[in-house]
């Protein structure tokens, strides 16, 4: 019976993707300004540390609720 769970109790790694190769279009799409970094921080609007989208100014918009932050603020 301890055999026919094992998979369940030592993951085996087969699920998961291929790591990336080259990252360089990506970052040539942060330089460009098509995509944004991101980053957890505070949203007062969800009372609750969420992912955000980082901008060039500073500012910040959170990915959840879609609020935007002004630079500077906490």
């Amino acid at each position: 019976m301890k055999h026919r769970f094992r998979g369940l109790i030592r993951p085996t790694g087969h699920h998961r993707a291929a790591p990336a190769q080259d990252m360089s279009p990506l970052a040539d799409a942060i330089a460009a300004g098509d995509a944004e970094p991101g980053a957890m921080a505070w949203c007062p609007e969800e009372e609750r540390t969420t992912y955000h989208a980082l901008h060039a100014d500073g500012s910040r918009r959170c990915w959840t609720c879609n609020a935007e932050t002004p630079a500077g603020d906490q």
